[in-house]
């Protein structure tokens, strides 16, 4: 076990107000799938009972004929007053502040279906159509839930990193008090445990050790903070005991300011999505105009069931299935094969950044590298060569007893078991223990500030990465470099943007990034979270559509702050939640086959959105005309709504993949 120099207590940050949070979301959903699923039970019932009775229709004023029609209408009552309530609020809302949306579309159609249909069912004259109720109901839910769904994920992932870091251990009267980050003031001494987080920014007053700012700057190895040094809330102490002075309080700390974008960030809408909601404010007026006129004429040149049919009539046709399905059904589609190549979303805006962006932004590390490091060289001083198998065991020994970032790349590069005792953990320097070989050290090349290394660096093949020195009794046995691993295929990547004529640069607060690029790839380094944000935000606002992929919380502001963002499948919980999509495996090839299909489902879209609204318009005018049976209204709606599902179904053979 660690001696003195490293015996502190750990103390584990445990988050404690989330379970609650969780269940609540969970039962969320489980209400909004539950209405998905009555609606479609109540909406089957409904098409195979309304089928059987506008084909086959029972005597009018029968017992059969009164208990079939009264169990549509009961059912349909059911379904908009259990399951309709957010469509009918949101069309309140509509109406209350003056502004059209696919709402009010839903709702015309919804009330217009009913009480055509219920006027045939106390006449006896005309079909009845209450299924559409429950189809409407559905459609809307769908939609509304998976919106409510991403916006839940992200305040909960926020609440988590809020959490983590809300206990700061407070010197109050010379004792040390633990207490809330909100109780704190600037100027205040609190101490830093090893393995604990610095829950505030603030000056090293005492101590030395390792700290990882991974999370915040991107740096791959945890660096060496000293007296003076400045530390901010975020990162963590590796091995060192830090007393540090206050200088930010709660919501002046650079997390705040993090969290504070990526929750003010309310998403980009789809660009289909909106120009689909701005031809709904234009058509919404036109369609109850059309209905209200087709009405009112038939009632001069015929009777009042022939106003009643005609204006039905053209609300049937005009419902909101073809034009509220023509791009969400293609939207899904082509989500649906993003997640097969490896990029998971429910968000069409990233289908729109995707086939828009002339930009791509990177994060280094963990997404172009990486979390992991690994040795891509080691040599041994001359005298210890053969001791190689007995010097790695006890390296992989030792090293397993630790948690640090170049640890764990030493054990994976070393094999065998070795005794050792007085295990001792210098901050900031390495570790020592007591082995069969003599004493051991691992680390800094100061950690044994006497011994000679200049020889032994010049055998290093690897220039470049972090050196790891290995002493055995004061002397010099061997040296290990450390370094990123770069993720597979990244070569390829860049070539394959090129080509689609994206420009990409990578974005890292590393300050010293140890990284090959080819040249077209513009390198920015040693950034803060900030300094990101104003960079991809300059880009939006020059219309280059910047998507962004990363993986940590120094990430996050920029993310919420391009066109649509991706983060890496291993990233931070926060990250992926304040991002439009995630990629499964962390497979970043999968890149560029996106943009392809992104385009081609663009394109598709398109033409999905012209045809609706072509359709719609056709419709209406030869109901307007009489021309067109309820009957025959909802068939040509039903055949539509198929039509558009299938061409949506017809996006994947529209790309190439490389």
């Amino acid at each position: 076990m660690p001696t003195e120099e490293a015996s502190f207590e750990k103390k584990p940050v445990v988050c404690t107000t989330e379970d609650a949070a969780c269940d609540d979301l969970d039962q969320k959903l489980s209400r909004s799938w539950l209405r998905v699923a009555v609606a479609a039970v109540f909406a089957g019932q409904g098409m195979v009972l309304s089928l059987a009775l506008n084909m086959t229709p029972p005597e009018f004023g029968s017992a059969v004929y009164w208990v079939l029609h009264g169990g549509l209408v009961f059912s349909s009552l059911i379904v908009m007053a259990f399951l309709g309530g957010p469509l009918f609020a949101s069309t309140f809302g509509m109406l209350r502040v003056r502004q059209l949306s696919i709402e009010g579309l839903f709702t015309l159609s919804l009330l217009g279906a009913f009480v055509g249909s219920l006027v045939s069912s106390l006449t006896g004259a005309g079909s009845v159509y209450y299924e559409i109720v429950s189809i409407v109901i559905a459609i809307y839910t769908v939609g509304r839930m998976l919106s409510e769904r991403s916006q839940a994920r992200l305040r909960l992932e926020s609440e988590q990193v809020r959490e983590r870091f809300d206990q700061a251990e407070v010197q109050v009267d010379g004792d040390w008090v633990t207490m809330p980050v909100s109780e704190v003031t600037p100027g205040s001494r609190v101490r830093v445990r090893p393995g604990a987080p610095f829950t505030l920014d603030g000056a090293v007053l005492s101590g030395l050790g390792y700290v990882r700012e991974t999370a915040l700057t991107g740096e791959p190895l945890p660096v060496v903070r000293r007296a003076g040094d400045l530390v901010r809330a975020g990162t963590w102490s590796e091995d060192g005991l830090f007393e540090v002075k206050v200088c930010s309080e709660l919501g002046t700390r650079e997390l705040d300011q993090i969290l504070a974008t990526v929750e003010a960030g309310g998403g980009q809408p789809s660009e289909l999505q909106t120009q689909a909601n701005q031809l709904i404010q234009a058509f919404l007026p036109l369609v109850a105009g059309v209905s209200v006129a087709t009405a009112i004429y038939w009632c001069f040149i015929g009777t009042w069931i022939d106003a009643v049919l005609n204006s039905m009539a053209v609300l049937l046709v005009a419902c909101p299935c073809a034009l509220g399905l023509a791009t969400p059904v293609a939207i899904w589609q082509g989500l649906f094969l993003l997640a097969r190549m490896g990029i998971v979303s429910r968000d069409g805006a990233l289908i729109d950044a995707l086939a828009h962006s002339k930009r791509f932004y990177f994060d280094k590390t963990g997404t172009l590298s990486e979390s992991s490091m690994r040795v891509t060289d080691l040599v041994f001083d001359e005298m210890w060569q053969p001791h190689r198998a007995e010097l790695l065991a006890a390296v992989h020994s030792i090293e397993s007893q630790l948690a640090h970032p170049v640890a764990r790349a030493l054990v994976a590069a070393t094999e065998g078991v070795a005794r050792f005792s007085d295990l001792t953990i210098h901050p900031g320097q390495g570790v020592s223990a007591t082995t069969a070989l003599g004493q051991i050290h691992i680390g800094e090349c100061d950690l044994v500030p006497v011994a000679e290394t200049a020889a032994l660096e010049g055998s290093l093949r690897e220039q470049a990465g972090k050196r790891v020195y290995l002493f055995i009794d004061q002397q010099l046995a061997a040296i290990a470099v450390v370094r990123e691993r770069v993720r597979y295929g990244l070569s390829s990547v860049w070539t394959q943007l090129a080509e689609l004529q994206i420009e990409a640069e990578v974005l890292t607060g590393d300050p010293q990034p140890d990284f090959y690029l080819p040249y077209a790839v513009h390198l920015r380094s040693g950034l803060s979270a900030v300094q990101k944000e104003e960079i991809v935000r300059s880009a939006q606002e020059s219309g280059d559509c910047p998507l962004f992929i990363g993986d940590g919380i120094n990430d996050t502001a920029a993310m919420a702050t391009a066109s649509a963002s991706i983060a890496m499948g291993s990233g931070t919980g926060l990250a992926r939640s304040a991002t439009s999509g995630q990629l499964s495996g962390d497979r970043l090839e999968a890149l560029p086959d996106a943009v392809r299909l992104a385009r081609a489902i663009h394109k598709r879209l398109r033409g999905n959105l012209i045809y609706a609204a072509a359709y719609n318009l056709l419709g209406m005018g030869l109901a307007a005309c009489g021309l067109l049976h309820p009957i025959a209204a909802a068939l040509i709606m039903l055949v539509s709504s198929f039509w558009v599902t299938a061409r949506a179904l017809q996006i994947e053979p529209l790309y190439k993949p490389n």
